[in-house]
C-alpha cells in the first residue's frame, strides 16, 4: 500500500520532520543495535532489540517525509509496510520484518515462542543493513546525519 493510500485510510498524518526528532531516532537505532550485538543476552532480547531497530528505521523514512503513524491499532503494521515507499525496500523484505513483529508479539503477549540464536543473529543483520540502507537514503535526500 503506497503511503497516499495510507493517508487517506488516516492511517498516516502529516507532521512536519523536526531534525532533533530524527536524530533521536537515529540514536535509538545505534542503541538498539548495539544492545542487539551483546551475544550475553537472551536470544528473545536480542531479535526484539533488533526488531526496534527496523521500526524506528521506518519511522525515520515517514519523519523525513514529513509523516506519522496515527495512533492506534496496527501502527508498527503501517510503519514496516511505509518502508516500501520511503526507502524503497522490496516487499520480500518488509515481509520479513513482518515476520519479526509477529514473533516479537508473540514472545511479548504470550511468552509462546523459542527464538533460536540464528533466528536472532539474522534479524541483527536485517537491522544493520536497513540502517545503512537508511544512512544512504538519507544522505541522497541532502539530509545526512542528523
Amino acid at each position: 500500500m503506497s503511503l497516499a493510500e495510507m493517508l487517506l485510510r488516516d492511517e498516516l498524518r502529516r507532521e512536519p520532520e523536526t531534525p532533533e526528532e530524527v536524530k533521536r531516532l537515529l540514536d535509538a537505532i545505534d542503541r538498539r543495535l548495539e544492545d542487539a550485538g551483546i551475544e550475553a543476552n537472551h536470544p528473545e532480547t536480542r531479535l526484539e532489540q533488533a526488531y526496534h531497530a527496523i521500526l524506528n528505521c521506518a519511522l525515520v523514512g515517514l519523519r523525513a517525509n514529513g509523516l506519522r503513524p496515527t495512533d492506534g491499532r496496527g501502527h508498527h503494521i503501517v510503519a514496516l509496510e511505509s518502508l516500501c515507499d520511503t526507502l524503497g525496500t522490496p516487499a520480500d523484505r518488509v515481509d520479513y520484518f513482518q515476520t519479526l513483529r509477529d514473533l516479537r508479539n508473540k514472545d511479548l503477549y504470550t511468552g509462546g515462542i523459542h527464538v533460536t540464536v540464528r533466528q536472532a543473529e539474522e534479524a541483527i543483520a536485517e537491522a544493520h543493513t536497513l540502517r545503512s540502507e537508511l544512512e544512504q537514503w538519507l544522505g541522497e535526500r541532502g539530509a545526512g546525519r542528523h
